[in-house]
């Protein structure tokens, strides 16, 4: 145990017991996602492909999910997000069971090319960051990436609007207005960089208008397959 651990302890996020950030009595409350859903209708979709019907040439084309939104994770995400704590983010990455990690590194395979996928984490306004100091999507993207042995660039989208948080949004249509002409490319996908999938990382899907906003642009700017990954969906 290091000096700051005696000064700060780690408290689990839910009990507040000392020793860890997810006990092992509320690790065990954790729900994980057994059924995806399409990310356009947010109804039940095999691996949480995009309903044919729901697709569109500027859609994005999946989604996963790994745990629900409550409970242990909900505080979880809160506290990334408003207080970030390193350690925290590696333990709530690690909670990630191996079998959502494997589903992720066979899309492009399902896409019949085997090139390795990047990842690309929703961003913050530049001003909400410069707030924070850190963007959480970002912070717990690289770790996924690290853990799925791929490349990260958050230099490639660039959120030009600054909008009210989603979370902070109880009518949905007001949500899907909110998220309208957010984004735009920074660097352009070229031929020198065209991966065969985009991983959209974010923290919590709630309509999915920022996922979906984001790959509507990255595909108008030449992405081939867009495909959102989020912590919880709430």
């Amino acid at each position: 145990m290091n000096l700051l651990d005696l000064i700060f302890p780690k408290r689990c996020v839910s009990c507040r017991k000392v020793g860890k950030y997810f006990c092992n009595n509320c690790t065990a409350k954790i729900k994980f996602i057994t059924h995806q859903i399409c990310p356009v209708c947010e109804k039940a979709a095999i691996d949480g492909a995009t309903h044919p019907r729901c697709k569109t040439r500027y859609s994005i084309d999946g989604l996963t999910a790994f745990f629900h939104y409550e409970g242990p994770i909900r505080q979880a995400v809160k506290l990334v997000k408003y207080r970030f704590v390193s350690d925290l983010a590696k333990e709530f990455i690690s909670l990630i069971p191996i079998t959502s990690l494997q589903s992720i590194t066979h899309l492009p395979a399902q896409a019949g090319n085997l090139q390795p996928t990047t990842l690309i984490p929703i961003p913050l306004h530049s001003s909400r960051q410069k707030f924070r100091g850190f963007n959480q999507a970002e912070v717990l993207g690289r770790l996924l990436a690290k853990r799925l042995n791929i490349s990260v660039r958050p230099d490639i989208l660039k959120r030009i609007k600054k909008t009210t948080a989603q979370v902070e949004m109880k009518d949905r249509k007001k949500r899907l207005v909110n998220m309208e002409k957010v984004f735009s490319i920074q660097q352009l996908l070229t031929t020198n960089y065209q991966p065969p999938t985009i991983l959209l990382f974010d923290d919590v899907f709630t309509t999915g208008a920022t996922l979906r906003s984001a790959a509507n642009i990255l595909k108008r700017a030449g992405a081939k397959s867009v495909w959102g990954i989020v912590m919880a969906h709430g």
